[in-house]
């Protein structure tokens, strides 16, 4: 009776255990816990916000002054070949050349969050290999200092454009004012991707030259240099744009900042949506498999 009570005993408690291994993956589904856990490592974030930043313009001896150079420099290039050679407008043909090029300015701007993060998603565990090793060290905080330092460098940009806008006699708008809201959605996009690249990067290490092609492919696909309402006279392609989520976010971001009108709330809503769940998931997915990180590199 006591040997068969022994051989018993043991059962409920790996049982126990065993249930709470397959729960705690769907445990990172709960956006509460992905907010509370990054809140109490906001300090830790921060530094590393810093240190991205500092480390971006180390031995540099022009250092942040790049940060304003580079976006200015592309916005001449593109300006350019798309105003002057293919003589593309945004609103009306005959519109002064600083329309164009304040509203492609602001598409950059927004569109340049996403894609300067996602590109160094995929190469931040590999190249951090003595994080991983700490086993106390939280490796989700890495992806968040990449967006902390591509949206320092975003309002620097933001700035320059508002100090253009008034050196051309406009008035910002009072819309500015809906900047934090339609920053949000981005942001939340960009941690989901960036998450869900980092975990990937660690297992497939192609994935860096992968999502360099579909940045590059994104940015021809989002209205970044052209206006969204061109695409009014094919319903059916207007639509497919629509269910870009860049897309809405970088009409939203130049609604905003140029058209001084609120951004589209259906389509705004629809998306902010899609970001959280991405956001979401690409937490539950990178805490999932952060676990095997050490074991790969």
């Amino acid at each position: 009776m006591s040997q068969s009570a022994a051989n018993v005993a043991p059962h409920p408690p790996q049982r126990r255990l065993c249930l709470r291994g397959r729960a705690a993956p769907l445990a990172y589904f709960n956006p509460l816990l992905m907010l509370g856990n990054l809140w109490r490592r906001r300090e830790l974030t921060s530094q590393f916000i810093v240190r991205e930043i500092q480390g971006r313009y180390k031995g540099s001896h022009l250092g942040i002054f790049w940060s304003m150079a580079n976006p200015l420099l592309m916005l001449s290039v593109f300006t350019f070949v798309f105003h002057y050679i293919f003589k593309a407008t945004w609103t009306s043909p005959g519109e002064p050349v600083a329309v164009y090029a304040m509203n492609l300015y602001s598409g950059m701007i927004i569109f340049n969050i996403f894609s300067e993060s996602a590109a160094k998603a995929p190469m931040l565990i590999t190249g951090n290999p003595n994080f991983v090793k700490k086993v106390v060290f939280p490796l989700e905080i890495l992806p968040v200092s990449l967006i902390g330092s591509a949206l320092f460098h975003a309002i620097l940009s933001l700035l320059i454009l508002l100090v253009v806008s008034c050196a051309c006699g406009l008035t910002p708008h009072w819309t500015l004012l809906y900047l934090p809201v339609v920053l949000l959605p981005m942001l939340l996009l960009t941690a989901g991707v960036c998450w869900l690249l980092a975990a990937l990067g660690v297992f497939l290490r192609d994935t860096g030259q992968v999502i360099g092609i579909v940045v590059q492919l994104l940015f021809f696909i989002t209205p970044v240099c052209y206006p969204m309402s061109r695409l009014k006279d094919s319903p059916v392609l207007y639509r497919i744009m629509l269910c870009n989520p860049l897309a809405v976010l970088v009409e939203s971001f130049r609604q905003v900042v140029n058209a001084g009108a609120p951004p589209d709330w259906p389509s705004f809503g629809l998306t902010t949506l899609f970001c959280i769940f991405v956001a979401v998931g690409g937490y539950a997915w990178f805490m999932t498999l952060k676990r095997a990180f050490a074991d790969v590199i």
